[in-house]
Parts: structure tokens; sequence; C-alpha cells
């Protein structure tokens, strides 16, 4: 049922250039809801795939494709938060968006680094300055590329902040460039088409033309912008040009079947140069494409139902201190055993080590979740996007920020 508030937000729409809601789809009405349903699953997904592919079974489980979901989301989520705040208040408070950014990822992500540098060394263990600064202050990705993947008888338990920095690097950029053209959706879409092809472009430069890391197409974040302007790009189409999704509200089979093509062709092309430069291409689409089902389709609802089935929610709310902590239970556990990596193990020990490991990795996100960073939360709330003085077409709009990740 509409009410009043929506009919002023609808006649403001044209503010910004935008198309009628009344034709878009249906369940594009849900990206406007305080709490977005489905995305804390989305979060489950991919960091249960994370574990996966790290605890042994990355030849099956392509660990990486966790990450490039956790990209998009983190485009489509900060890109859906930021048009809101545009539409409610007639502007963005950049000020305020960095601050929340700082309060949402820093406290458990210092916690964390500070606690895995203090057991280091006391076991003995180097704790090079640089590294130290490196994690906390989101430039691991480089640091590995110019210098080496830190080693053993290193802080090797953080290595996998390299995706965090990557992430930092866009929430430093990408508000920037909304601020600037945001008002232009159009302009907007113009901006992130570039990126999106000159990602590749660029990738296939390091590959062919520079003698930089082999990991630097995985792991350099001018090198994994498209993964995050994707779902930046939905996010604009959803709330902008919602119309140019309708084509999805009753081909929901056919869209989720083709982004189960694209990614499934993604993974199996094994050509060493399609891996480094086209694979996120096509892992970009086909996301892209399983988001327009899950959101654009009437066919998404029983997906939607699934992801918010309870086990899920809490999987994907705990999914950021689960990434920070993961290769803790693992690192004891193969010290325990006298084995480097996981892949390593027997089959059977696997199938033992990697259960246990994941529910370790969940406790110690939960004790991260509830000792730091719920107190940082009611700080954070603080400087949420307000309210314009009085409702103006601009400024209308959904009531809350989502929650979730952001």
């Amino acid at each position: 049922m509409t009410n009043a508030a929506e009919t002023r937000q609808t006649r403001g729409l044209g503010t910004f250039g935008l198309e009628t809601p009344g034709a878009a789809p249906a369940g594009a009405a849900l990206l406007r809801r305080a709490h977005i349903p489905g995305l804390d699953g989305v979060r489950a997904v991919s960091i249960l795939l994370v574990l996966a592919g790290h605890y042994g079974f990355g030849m099956v489980v392509p660990g990486g494709l966790g990450v490039t979901i956790f990209f998009f989301l983190s485009g489509f989520l900060i890109t859906t938060l930021l048009l809101r705040e545009q539409d409610r208040t007639d502007g963005i408070d950049l000020r305020n968006f960095y601050i929340r950014r700082v309060l949402r990822l820093t406290p458990e992500l210092f916690a964390f680094v500070l606690i895995i540098a203090a057991v280091a060394a006391w076991q003995g263990l180097t704790v090079r300055p640089v590294e130290l600064l490196a994690a906390l202050f989101s430039f691991t990705n480089y640091y590995h590329l110019t210098v080496g993947m830190c080693g053993y008888d290193t802080c090797a338990g953080w290595h996998m902040l390299w995706s965090l920095a990557v992430e930092e690097h866009f929430y430093l950029v990408f508000p920037l460039t909304l601020l600037l053209v945001g008002r232009r959706p159009r302009a907007l879409l113009l901006v992130l088409a570039v990126v999106l092809v000159a990602s590749p472009l660029w990738r296939l430069v390091v590959v062919k033309a520079l003698s930089l890391d082999p990991e630097w197409t995985y792991k350099a974040s001018d090198a994994r912008l498209d993964s995050l302007a994707y779902g930046c790009a939905l996010a604009v189409l959803f709330a902008r040009f919602p119309r140019s999704l309708s084509f999805a509200e009753h081909r929901g089979p056919a869209v989720f079947a083709a982004a189960a093509a694209l990614m499934l062709l993604s993974l199996a092309i094994r050509d060493p140069v399609f891996r480094d430069c086209g694979r996120y291409t096509l892992q970009g689409l086909a996301i892209g494409l399983a988001f327009v089902g899950l959101y654009a389709s009437a066919s998404g609802a029983g997906l939607r139902r699934c992801l918010d089935a309870a086990p899920m929610a809490w999987m994907g709310r705990l999914s950021y201190g689960t990434y920070l902590w993961h290769f803790v239970p693992l690192d004891i556990v193969l010290q325990m055993l006298g084995v480097r990596h996981a892949a390593a193990l027997p089959l059977g020990l696997k199938l033992v080590v990697a259960p246990l490991c994941t529910l370790a990795a969940f406790g110690l996100a939960w004790l991260s979740f509830r000792l730091v960073a719920q107190p940082a939360a009611g700080l954070r709330h603080r400087f949420a996007p307000r309210h314009a003085p009085s409702w103006s077409p601009a400024a209308a709009g959904p009531l809350a920020p989502a929650s979730g990740r952001s």
C-alpha cells in the first residue's frame, strides 16, 4: 500500500532525472527498506566460499569468488546508501560518511591486528613495523605486491587483509565521484562504464607489458575496481533507472540461468591470460544478473526467504569478523599437525578440520562482534544521515539506512 510519504517521494523523483518508480519491478522496492532482505544471506554464502577455499578445498571451491562477491556487495550497498542519503538530505555528508566507515571497520580490525601482533611477539616471531602499519592503515595489498607475502616467520595471520585494503581504497574514491556527478545519473553510469572497460584492459597491460608481481591483477586496488564498480552500476540502475530492469520481473529463471552460465564459464576457462584479465568481468556480470533476479524478478522471493533464514542471517552478520579471524584456528591446527598448508591434508582430515575451524572462526567473530563491534555501533549511528529540515522533492526517501556490513 502506498502511503503519503511514498506519494511525495514519487513526485520528487524527477529531481535527479529518475524514472517513475511505478514502472519499476515490484521487488525493487525492497532496496528502499531499512533492512534489505537477502543481503546477510549473500554475505554468508560469500564467507562460506572463502572458508572452504582456505580450509583445504580450494581446488573444488573457489574461495576467491567469495571475495569477489564481497567486492560487488560493497559497491552495491554503499552506492545504495549514498543515493538514499542524497535523496533524503539533498546532498552527501562526506565527513560523516568517512567517520561511519572508520567506526564500522576499524574497531574490530585494530583489535584483531593488535592481538595477533602481541601473540606473535610473545611467540618470538618478527613483528615488522611496516607490516603493522600496512595492516592498520589499509595498504597490505600493495605491501605484499612490492616486498612479497609475509612468511610463517612473521605475522602471517593477517595477510588476507589485502582485500579489505581494496575496499578501503574504493571508499576513499567513490563517494567523491558520487558527490561530483551523482546528480547526473547518466554521467555517473558513464564513469562506471569507463571503469568497467578500463579495468580488464589495465589487467591485460599488467600481464603483457609490465614486470609486476603475478598476483597484481588479483590483489591490487587499481586492478580490481571493476569488481566493486559492477555493484555500483547495478545500484544506480535500481535507484535511478528501475524501468530498465523490468524485463526480469517475469523472467527470473532465465536470468538466474544466465548468471549461472556466466559464472560457470568464468570458472571453467583455465587460460592464464583470461584468468588474470577477463575472469572478473564475467563474474561481475554473473553476480549482477543474480542480483537482478534476486530483487527484480518475481521468482527472487523464494531465494530471498532462503537467504534470510536465521542461520544464514547470523553468519552474514558475523562475516566481517569471521573473515578477520578465520586463519587463526587453521594456523593453530596446522602447527599442531606439522603441516604448512591445508591443501596438503588428506581428504579425511580436511573433512574434520574444515568444520571445526569454521565453528571456531564464527565463535571468534561472535566474541569480536559482542565485545568490540556492538559497543562501537552506538557511536556510529550518531553520524547517520539526517533528514533535510523540511520536505523537498530531493529530500524524500527511505527513513533509515540499510543495516549490515556497511
